[in-house]
């Protein structure tokens, strides 16, 4: 399940790219379809344990997780943009998770080792603010080497 539901939200992201570039609209037969296979309780499963995936590497942003995040995180946003409301697809008690997530990195906006120039794919809008959350740009390299990699260089010296 997880495997498949990922390949739709990389596939249905890739698309959504493609059409911003050529055909910004979506045929409605291809949006209604899609909308209702969505809303199958199989797709809505994936879908949780997808957005699950998510909030995996949105809890390890400090660390190597910020890079997996901003692309799950916007495959997410682009299924409840164009074709589900986030809380058609999830349990009513659950609405705010997601909200709840994005905090996460609100909150740890200062302490995320920013992506390298042109990681960030070239299809992000402006409303995918997770990818530029990163505020401080002065990292050295052996402070990101200790946050995404976990290793502090002092470890590995010989005394």
């Amino acid at each position: 399940m997880r495997t498949a539901f990922a390949r739709i939200a990389e596939d249905t992201s890739n698309l959504w790219a493609y059409q911003r570039r050529n055909d910004p609209v979506w045929s409605q037969g291809f949006q209604k379809r899609f909308s209702e296979l969505m809303r199958t309780p199989g797709n809505r499963h994936g879908f949780l344990v997808h957005e699950g995936e998510c909030e995996i590497y949105g809890l390890r942003c400090r660390g190597d997780g910020f890079s997996t995040f901003c692309f799950l995180r916007s495959e997410i946003q682009i299924i409840i943009d164009e074709f589900v409301p986030y809380a058609d697809l999830v349990h009513p008690e659950d609405v705010d998770s997601l909200d709840i997530l994005d905090d996460v990195i609100r909150e740890s906006v200062d302490d995320i080792v920013p992506l390298d120039p042109g990681e960030a794919p070239s299809w992000v809008p402006e409303s995918h603010w997770w990818w530029r959350a990163p505020t401080r740009h002065d990292w050295t390299q052996r402070e990101i080497d200790e946050k995404l990699y976990d290793y502090y260089v002092e470890d590995w010296e010989t005394p």
